[in-house]
Order: C-alpha cells, then sequence, then structure tokens
C-alpha cells in the first residue's frame, strides 16, 4: 500500500505541474530516443562479419604501395601470386583463397544479365565453411563447370524450379562456357564486407589471356583470405610479411640495386571482423564503415543524453526547492526521512518511465526515415537486453535527478522552513544548475559548429572547380566487352547523331569510377633503374574537348595526325616511331621535363612486353594539362599521363543538353539496336562523384539532426528554467515595478540572467570543436580553410544567444508585465 501511495502521490504531482511535468518528460523522451537511434547505428556497424565459423581465424591480406612522389596507395586486394607464397612460407596458413570480381554476361530465356559472380578458389570453402541449403559446395569448387547461386540469383533464374543441375552459359569475354548450378547458398547477411551472389572456381588457364589477373606480382586484383590453425598466429604472419616481400616481389624499377622490395611495399593481415571499421584500401566489394564515425556518433548519444539528463535534474531540483514547505510539513505528520526519500525517488523514476513509453513511439516513427538516410535496415528488438538498457539508462538519470529532493530536502528541519520563505533554495543549487546550464550549451554549441564545419566541406567538395566539366554528362558502360568493342565506330557515329548529344568520347576511366593503374616513364637520359612509376588514364579522341579540359600547352589527340603509338608486336618487329602523350603539371615536375612550354616535343620511354623482354616504346609529349581532381579530395593529384586509346575503351561519356531521361532513353535504344547481347548500363557524372562523399553527407544529415535534437532539448529544459525563475522572482519583480523599473528593464535583467551561461558556453565549446573539426578536416587534402571554423564559431554564439534570448524572453515579459499588486500578494 505505501508504494502504491508513492505513485499517486508522485502522479497527482506530475498532473499539477502540467509545464514541469512535460518540459521533463519529453526532454528526457527525446534525448532517450536520440540516444537509442544512434546506439542502433553504432551496434550494426561494430557488429560485421562475427557469425563466421570460426571467424576469429579468418584474415585478409593487405598491400600498400609506397612509390617516392605520391601519396601511399593502399589496396585491400593483394597480387595473385601471393596466395601460393603465402601458404609455401607460412606453415600458421591453415587454408587460402582469393576472392576476385568478374562479370559474364549471361543469356536465359530470351534476356540478357551481366551478373557479378566471383572468382574463387578451391579451397575458398574451406576457409568460410559456408552451408548449403541445397547441393554441394565443395564438389562445385573442384569442377571448373559448376556454378554456386545464392537464393536471390537462383530465384532470378529459376523462379520456383529446383536449380540445383540447371545450366547457365556464362561468357566472360575471354571464354565462354556452359556451367551447372551445382550449391545454392543463402544470401550473405547486410553486416558483411563479402558479397557472394554466385561463385565459380578459379582455372588460372582460362584466364592466360589477362595475366594482370592472377600472375602479376604489381597488380592487385584479388582479396585474399586465410584461416589460420590458431587466433593468435596472424600476429605472427604480420612480424614476418617484410621478409616475405623481399623474397618474393620482383625488384622494382626504382631505388637502385641497393633497394629492398619492403621499402616500397608493405603487407598486411587483417581479421575478418575488423575488416569493416578499419580495413583502408580500394577494392571492397561492398561499402565500408568508419571507426572515428561510430567513435563520433556513440560520444553524441552520450552528449544528448547528458543534456537530457541535465534538464531532468536541473528542473528537478528547482521545482524540488519549492517544496520545502511541502517536506516540512509531511515531517511534522510523522513522516520519517526514508519515506521522503522513497516518495521523491518514486516520483523521478515514474516520470522517467513515462519518458521510457513516448521515446518508444519516437523511435518507431523514425525508423523508417533513419534508414533512409543511412541506407540501412536498423531494427528496435523489443528483446530483454534493448528494453533493459532503455529503461536502465531512465531509471539511472530519473535516480540522479531524484538525488538532490529525495536526500537534501528530506534533511530539513520542519521549524526553520515553516518559519521562513517557502523556498528553500540556496546559493549552492543556483551555482550548480548554472554549471548545469553551461555544460549543455557547451554541448549543443559544439555539435552545431560541427554540423557546420561538416556541411561546409561537402559544400566545398561539391562546388570546387575539379578542373572539368560534370555536369550533363551520361557516361554508358560496358563498352570494352567484346560484343560491343565490335561496333565502337557504330556506336559512337550513331550516338552523336543524337540531337542532345553535344559532344561524345570514350576511355578507359571516368571521374567516380578510377582504378589505381599506373606506368614506368623515364626520359631518354635516366637509367631504367630510375624510372618513375606515373599514374596512367587511356583516353580516346576528343576527351579534353568533351569534358571541357583546357591545355596548358599544346593540342589534343587528332585523327588526322600519327598519334597512335606502336604496339608491342610492332617493337619486337623492330618498329619504333614515336607515339604522342598527354600529361599534367604534376608528372612534368615528377619527371623533370620543366615548364609546359619547354615539355613540349620532349621524349618519354616506358618499358612494354612481357617480363625479359626489354622493349621500350617512346613517346613525344604533344600537351600539357592542368592538374584535374577526377578522384576523390581525400587524395591528392597524382602525376598522370593520358595514353590514347584509339579504338577501345570500358566507358562512354555524353555531354548532352536538355532532358537527361531523353538522352538516357535516346542512348539506350541506340545500344540496344546495335548491341542486344550486352545489357544497356549508364550513369551521370554527377551522382558518380557524389557517391565519393556518400558517407560524409550520411554524416552530415546525422549530424544536423542529432544537433538540432540537442538544441531542442537544452532549449526546453532552459524554457521550464526560466518559467521558475521568473515566477520564483515574481515579488522581487513586484518591488522593481513599484520603484520605477520599466518592462523592458526587467525583461532584460532576466534574459541577462541567463545570456550569461551562454556565453560561457560559448568561450568553452570554441576551442574544443575548433581542435575537433581540424583534426577531422586532415583526412580531406583540398579543404575549407580554418577561418571557416571561425567564422561558424561566431554564428553559432549568435545562435545560442538568440535561442537563449527567444525562450526566456516569453516568460520574463509575462511576469514584467503583471500587475505589481498581484505580484506583492504572490506569498
Amino acid at each position: 500500500m505505501l508504494l502504491a501511495n508513492y505513485f499517486v502521490t508522485g502522479w497527482r504531482n506530475t498532473v499539477k505541474n502540467k509545464l514541469f511535468s512535460s518540459i521533463n518528460i519529453f526532454g528526457l523522451a527525446i534525448g532517450l530516443a536520440a540516444c537509442t537511434l544512434i546506439l542502433l547505428f553504432v551496434r550494426y556497424e561494430m557488429n560485421f562479419d562475427n557469425t563466421w565459423t570460426d571467424a576469429d581465424k579468418i584474415n585478409r591480406m593487405h598491400i600498400v604501395f609506397s612509390i617516392p612522389g605520391r601519396d601511399p596507395m593502399p589496396a585491400v586486394s593483394t597480387p595473385g601470386p601471393a596466395m601460393e607464397a603465402l601458404k609455401k612460407d607460412f606453415s600458421e596458413i591453415e587454408y587460402a583463397a582469393r576472392i576476385a570480381n568478374s562479370g559474364p554476361t549471361i543469356k536465359h530465356n530470351g534476356q540478357v544479365f551481366v551478373e557479378p559472380v566471383k572468382l574463387v578458389d578451391a579451397d575458398f570453402n574451406k576457409v568460410f565453411n559456408i552451408k548449403a541449403l541445397k547441393g554441394d559446395i565443395d564438389a562445385a569448387l573442384q569442377d571448373n563447370h559448376s556454378l554456386v547461386l545464392n537464393e536471390t540469383v537462383a530465384k532470378k533464374y529459376f523462379g520456383d524450379e529446383d536449380p540445383i543441375g540447371q545450366v547457365l552459359t556464362l561468357d566472360f569475354d575471354q571464354f565462354k562456357r556452359d556451367y551447372k548450378v551445382a550449391a545454392v547458398i543463402a544470401d550473405i547477411s547486410e553486416q558483411s564486407q563479402l558479397e557472394l551472389p554466385a561463385f565459380v572456381v578459379i582455372d588460372e588457364k582460362d584466364w592466360s589471356e589477362q595475366p594482370w589477373r592472377f600472375e602479376a606480382w604489381f597488380s592487385v586484383n584479388s582479396q585474399l583470405y586465410f584461416k589460420t590453425k590458431n587466433a593468435d598466429d596472424v600476429n605472427k604472419i604480420n612480424a614476418r610479411l617484410a621478409d616475405f616481400v623481399n623474397n618474393n616481389f620482383p625488384q622494382l624499377p626504382m631505388g637502385g640495386d641497393d633497394a629492398k622490395a619492403s621499402d616500397f611495399i608493405e603487407m598486411s593481415a587483417m581479421n575478418i571482423k575488423d575488416l569493416h571499421l578499419k580495413a583502408v584500401g580500394f577494392g571492397e566489394m561492398r561499402e565500408q564503415g568508419n571507426q572515428s564515425t561510430v567513435i563520433t556518433f556513440s560520444a553524441i548519444a552520450v552528449l544528448i543524453l547528458l543534456i537530457a539528463s541535465i534538464n531532468f535534474m536541473n528542473l528537478s531540483t528547482a521545482r524540488a526547492s519549492q517544496r520545502a514547505k511541502e517536506v516540512s510539513l509531511r515531517k511534522v505528520m510523522g513522516a520519517s526521512r526514508g519515506n521522503l526519500i522513497a516518495q521523491f525517488l518514486g516520483e523521478s523514476v515514474l516520470m522517467t518511465l513515462i519518458s521510457v513509453v513516448i521515446a518508444l513511439g519516437i523511435i518507431e516513427l523514425a525508423l523508417p526515415l533513419y534508414n533512409e538516410v543511412l541506407n540501412k535496415e536498423l531494427v528496435l528488438d523489443y528483446n530483454f537486453t534493448n528494453i533493459g538498457t532503455l529503461i536502465g539508462l531512465a531509471l539511472f538519470v530519473g535516480v540522479i535527478g531524484g538525488l538532490y529532493p529525495a536526500f537534501v530536502l528530506s534533511g530539513f528541519r520542519p521549524a526553520t522552513v515553516l518559519k521562513a520563505n517557502k523556498s528553500a533554495e540556496t546559493g549552492a543549487s543556483l551555482k550548480l544548475r548554472a554549471a548545469l546550464v553551461i555544460l549543455q550549451f557547451t554541448v549543443s554549441i559544439g555539435l552545431f559548429i560541427s554540423t557546420g564545419v561538416v556541411y561546409s566541406q561537402m559544400q566545398y567538395a561539391e562546388n570546387m572547380d575539379a578542373g572539368y566539366n560534370k555536369d550533363n554528362m551520361l557516361i554508358v558502360h560496358r563498352l570494352g566487352r567484346d560484343a560491343a568493342n565490335e561496333k565502337h565506330d557504330v556506336l559512337i557515329k550513331e550516338v552523336e547523331r543524337l540531337a542532345q548529344a553535344n559532344k561524345v568520347t570514350w576511355s578507359g576511366e571516368t571521374p567516380g569510377n578510377t582504378n589505381e593503374n599506373n606506368t614506368t616513364l623515364r626520359t631518354p637520359d635516366m637509367t631504367d633503374a630510375e624510372s618513375i612509376i606515373i599514374g596512367q588514364r587511356n583516353v580516346g579522341y576528343n576527351f579534353f574537348n568533351t569534358y571541357d579540359i583546357k591545355l596548358l600547352t599544346g593540342r589534343s589527340y587528332d585523327k588526322n595526325r600519327n598519334d597512335i603509338a606502336p604496339t608491342t608486336d610492332q617493337l619486337r618487329a623492330g618498329e619504333t616511331f614515336n607515339g604522342s602523350i598527354i600529361m599534367n603539371e604534376s608528372a612534368l615536375r615528377r619527371l623533370g621535363l620543366g615548364s609546359p612550354e619547354e615539355a613540349l616535343g620532349k621524349i618519354v620511354v616506358t618499358g612494354r612486353g612481357d617480363p625479359g623482354e626489354n622493349l621500350e616504346a617512346n613517346y613525344q609529349v604533344i600537351g600539357v594539362v592542368p592538374d584535374i581532381h577526377f578522384d576523390s579530395l581525400k587524395s591528392t593529384i597524382r602525376p598522370e599521363v593520358y595514353f590514347l586509346q584509339a579504338e577501345w575503351g570500358d566507358s562512354l561519356s555524353v555531354q548532352f543538353s536538355g532532358d537527361p531521361k531523353e538522352i538516357t532513353a535516346a542512348v539506350e535504344k541506340v545500344w540496344q539496336q546495335q548491341v542486344p547481347d550486352v545489357p544497356f548500363s549508364y550513369s551521370f557524372v554527377e551522382d558518380d562523384i557524389a557517391e565519393q562523399y556518400q558517407n560524409e553527407q550520411g554524416e552530415a544529415k546525422m549530424f544536423a539532426a542529432f544537433s538540432a535534437l540537442a538544441i531542442l532539448v537544452a532549449c526546453l529544459g532552459l524554457f521550464g528554467l526560466a518559467s521558475f525563475t521568473a515566477d520564483r522572482r515574481t515579488k522581487e519583480i513586484g518591488i522593481r515595478k513599484v520603484m520605477g523599473a520599466g518592462v523592458f528593464d526587467i525583461v532584460k535583467l532576466l534574459v541577462w540572467q541567463f545570456s550569461k551561461p551562454v556565453l560561457i558556453a560559448n568561450i568553452i565549446a570554441w576551442p574544443i570543436a575548433f581542435w575537433l573539426m581540424s583534426d577531422w578536416l586532415e583526412v580531406f587534402v583540398y579543404r575549407i580553410d580554418n577561418s571557416v571554423i571561425l567564422g561558424i564559431s561566431v554564428i553559432a554564439a549568435l545562435f545560442a544567444l538568440f535561442i537563449a534570448w527567444a525562450t526566456v524572453a516569453s516568460n520574463s515579459y509575462r511576469v514584467a508585465r503583471s500587475n505589481p499588486i498581484k505580484a506583492l500578494r504572490y506569498e
């Protein structure tokens, strides 16, 4: 009965003080909801690839090329020959397997598809132990005519039919073969860096025409996973990888005879459970997470809950101080200190439990939009752990918020309180509340500044002059497939005839769709050992004109001139005429060719042919372009050369005018007429570039949303405190008005009282936010200036003051306009 009485009394107090209760409950509910949403994201990001059997023993090999004059080039892929060498040199490795990408064309039931089929080694399933839903995976990996599909792909081709034993013809361009479906597996979880829609075993003889896939030591095209005998064996392997590099990699054409391969190449292994957040480099199958993002938003979750908790404590202590007379009367009537403690804690816990219910409603309403922004499928499971955690957080806040009234007010002496003012407010409690207000506004201002910096950097990246035109640029992919390449000239001419197509070209790569392709170059007076590794892009005629890239000097490639370099076969036959080459300014500097004007006409030399042939081709510099941001602003513009790709390219670039949908439909019609055996695939350069900053865009939106919630919760608390303060000073205000103070004077007095903690919060928040965001910007090679952070800090200060003034002024104005006679009768 006593417990029930506590809750009944608590409910009556909650209903009686509607403003106080509403601010307390809804402020805490918003804080709990925001904290829970962030923790759902954090839990999702931290639980990748932890469901594999023996996940502690499964690792992936990574590599970093550190070339003088270049940013390090990290890759999560490794050279093809590394697998057998690793198994030979490290007895700790039990099984190893490569996973390489391929996209064969598949014809089925009159339709044509390009399917992402992975190429894996025979021991693949000994590493991962994937269970087959149907069929036998191990048997499939012993047969180069067998195919394994996941459920989604199996249903796509065979519907409700049994796929086992069905035949699909895969055309890889290099070879074409009938594959029999030997097994079906479940779709790999979204919480994995592996993507396995379908896979076949690697038979290296099939890929002899592409030696760079599995034979070249300086070409990284396959991810290499291995399973160790013991979980800690990976540390032993990492400790000996420098020797492995020196013993197995060929001598690099740089650094002289004394140079070691490990001076330029670093290999390391990482456990599969760490890949999502910690791996660095190109070549991932799926989008990665970011460890710093997870840490940042974990901190934001704590800060938002802290702000909500501060509100709860501030308002609870402020309101409780006016209940001193009630406490004294209860003690006079026989209530013990224990009864009073239980009463105050019970009221506090009751409000927090109501907050939990409202928070769950907010979470369910927000989850669909939240998932859309993050492009994830987060779900709040109503299990004991999740609900227990949420209630535990609320109870913790409730108990902390109820401690002051429970232990301090319950210790009051009735005689002292009853003969004095009903309020038991002390200087210590006022200072405590001021400190808590400073703390929550410090957090709010810091989040505001962080949001502004992230948004400003995204705008900078979006609007920065990249050196080329990315507007109204349509990219058509798969031009390099045999069926499309046979119609190369016809495709170009037909697309050029389209009314909306202004300029057309082709290339091996396009902005936002790049690879780390490189070549070795030297000047004639340099030795082979002095050759420099330079980035390369393959472009077609009219490439620079199509992308509106202005040459600093010289000319572009011209069909009417002899710009084509000798082929490898011509070099073998002894033909040695010069080809033409265009390069950027960084390449000029690396090769020591002087100014753009001085470089024109100079010769550079590159190696050709198979290892040991010592064939070389000469190129004459015919043009120089500025350094162009084809890649992300996170990387330095590399020294690059642009080789002419006269009759072949992976992508078609179309600069167009008018409606994007119309030009896309028109180009697709041409494609289907000319290349019916290859599915049409396209993108827009703007979208491809935007994808480079997808993670940062998501961070910006999350920052903005949760910063707004933090500020909202802080303002709710400020409004409650302002209301309480104005009411508490009603008699003082009445006396001031009788003594001649005007409404504006009183409003100014009260507003200034709450402006001081906000100003102090700015002084604390600015240096912290500046340091943190300066560090965040270090990720970008090209970024906004630090002065922008200072500008955003000033805006944050003005915004915080405006919010504080707007929040406080309404209550202050209401009390200031009240009749002095009523104010003087307040007590």
